[in-house]
């Protein structure tokens, strides 16, 4: 009988791994405690990824402490009823975690509050050791240090937000890892313009085990903050293809991220939306409105430069338009500037003094013959080089020191 039981209980674990692998489900309620719970329920329950005694680490994206209210970070009641779902899944140790860089993780903030009223610990990366690892078949890095606390879970569970990416394009799951990285790191691999490859080559490491996203709000993570409400919560256990779904609720096209694409290559998930069995909402009725971007930043910022954004992946979009937003004061410019970036660019009428910047070696100056202009060549195109052609036809533009 013993045996038998054990069978049956092996096949309906198979029989249920087989039924959600790409399950990603979608649940609004203003209620949220209760839409977390039904997010959970119907991808499948946390009883399939925690087993009794199970060490479990919630990773919620808190960055640098702003207010739940910008979208910027995880609502505190999130974490609060994932932590009882985990428990009541038989975790015999729970620990919340992130690298926040306002130093403020203690027992003395919202979380703190939560994780000490719930049983649970609460840790930030940036006090804690790191681990150097081999990444298996990795996009860039062959090894990078990854917070112990993360390794050495048996259940990690992502606990993002819905927020597009001046970079990155996106962040919400895969980009929400890049806490578990040293301070010193994340700095590092900003400056040598490689986050998104290390972002693939984390998750290849250690690979989220369940994701439930906190979409009550969607916002750019870039301030200002230009905030909607959406009382959202997704849950799955993929990243890949939670973060295909958040993307296109938020009105991005998830092949235009570069690093989800890499993802896919490297067989971490899928970009196809007819392979990922969606539950609960559709992504048409959780859609409202497109999120803002960084391009959208940039045009509203520059009156003079407009960005004609084609389809480009973000290896253009993502650093082309955090360059502008970040190094150049473009208010003495007298001629107006348009960069072009992607295949499917098309240029406006354009008038006499108008000056053009070609980005991208999908955007040859073949394809525009007739635009007088400069080229960026690459893929991605070169920043510096980029900057060059900024400040050769922008001669007054000042740089910001």
């Amino acid at each position: 009988m013993e045996k038998w039981h054990a069978r049956m209980q092996t096949w309906r674990r198979d029989r249920c791994e087989e039924m959600y692998t790409h399950v990603v489900s979608i649940v609004r309620d203003t209620d949220l405690e209760q839409r977390v719970l039904r997010a959970i329920e119907l991808m499948g329950g946390l009883e399939r990824f925690i087993g009794n005694g199970d060490k479990v680490l919630i990773k919620p994206n808190l960055v640098d402490g702003k207010p739940y209210e910008t979208g910027e970070t995880v609502h505190p009641e999130t974490v609060r009823a994932i932590i009882r779902c985990a428990k009541a899944a038989g975790a015999a140790k729970i620990t919340v975690g992130d690298a926040v860089t306002s130093k403020d993780l203690s027992l003395h903030n919202a979380y703190g509050k939560v994780a000490r009223e719930e049983g649970a610990d609460i840790v930030n990366f940036d006090d804690e050791p790191h681990v150097e690892v081999g990444v298996k078949d990795p996009v860039y890095f062959g090894k990078i240090k990854v917070a112990k606390n993360v390794l050495e879970c048996d259940v990690l569970i992502n606990v993002p937000t819905l927020k597009t990416h001046h970079l990155a394009g996106l962040t919400v799951s895969f980009k929400n890892l890049y806490g578990a990285l040293s301070r010193e790191d994340r700095i590092y691999y900003h400056k040598i313009d490689r986050i998104e490859e290390v972002i693939v080559d984390l998750n290849i490491v250690k690979p989220s085990d369940v994701i439930i996203v906190d979409g009550t709000y969607s916002t750019h993570h870039f301030p200002p903050f230009e905030t909607q409400r959406l009382d959202l919560t997704l849950a799955g256990n993929n990243s890949v293809e939670v973060d295909t779904v958040a993307a296109r609720i938020m009105g991005v096209d998830p092949r235009t991220i570069r690093y989800l694409r890499w993802a896919e290559e490297h067989g971490l998930g899928t970009l196809d939306l007819s392979k990922i069995r969606i539950s609960g909402l559709s992504i048409e009725e959780a859609f409202r409105k497109k999120t803002v971007t960084s391009v959208d930043y940039v045009n509203k910022k520059h009156d003079k430069i407009q960005l004609i954004n084609g389809d480009a992946c973000t290896g253009c979009f993502g650093r082309i338009a955090t360059a502008l937003f970040r190094e150049y004061n473009t208010q003495p410019i007298k001629e107006k500037v348009y960069v072009f970036m992607g295949p499917e660019a098309r240029p406006p009428d354009l008038q006499k003094g108008e000056n053009v910047i070609l980005c991208g070696d999908c955007l040859a100056p073949t394809f525009y013959n007739r635009l007088q202009g400069e080229f960026v060549r690459g893929c991605p195109p070169d920043l510096e080089a980029f900057r060059k052609a900024v400040e050769r036809l922008i001669s007054r533009g000042e740089k910001i020191p």
